[in-house]
């Protein structure tokens, strides 16, 4: 019974916490939009568009914007963007994107060291001309409960 009545109050302080954090955040506007620093030759396909961060006070990262790869094609675990520091996320996530590409899926992996690497589903490469960025987002902490 001690363990359990422990483990609620763990939550609760957490719950706590996060209530705190958001009663923050709503008073406060969200930071402005920064450009993401590309790598290697990925490329701005649409200067409408340009690929963009910003991390906001609930301790997620946001993206927007479009990237355009090299060739024409996606490649798996070539490196597209660093995120400066700041901006890095406390343990690896895994972020979905949107893309040209044909029966495939595209995801960027985005390391603690702001690394952010792109995984097409299965491996090798696939025919893909850009990325979107748009409403793809990850939490920054370690948090995940």
């Amino acid at each position: 019974m001690p363990d359990t009545i422990a483990t609620l109050a763990r939550r609760l302080a957490r719950l706590e916490r996060r209530v705190t954090v958001l009663e923050r955040a709503r008073r406060a506007p969200y930071p402005p939009w920064r450009d993401l620093p590309l790598t290697g030759d990925t490329a701005i396909p649409d200067s409408v568009q340009p690929p963009q961060m910003r991390a906001n006070l609930w301790d997620t990262l946001d993206f927007s914007g479009r990237i355009g790869l090299p060739g024409g094609r996606a490649v798996d675990e070539s490196l597209v963007a660093l995120l400066p520091d700041g901006y890095w996320p406390a343990v690896p996530r895994t972020v979905p994107v949107a893309s040209d590409a044909n029966r495939r899926e595209l995801h960027l992996d985005i390391s603690p060291e702001g690394r952010m690497t792109l995984r097409v589903q299965d491996g090798g490469s696939v025919k893909a001309t850009w990325l979107s960025l748009d409403s793809a987002s990850c939490r920054i902490d370690g948090d995940d409960e």
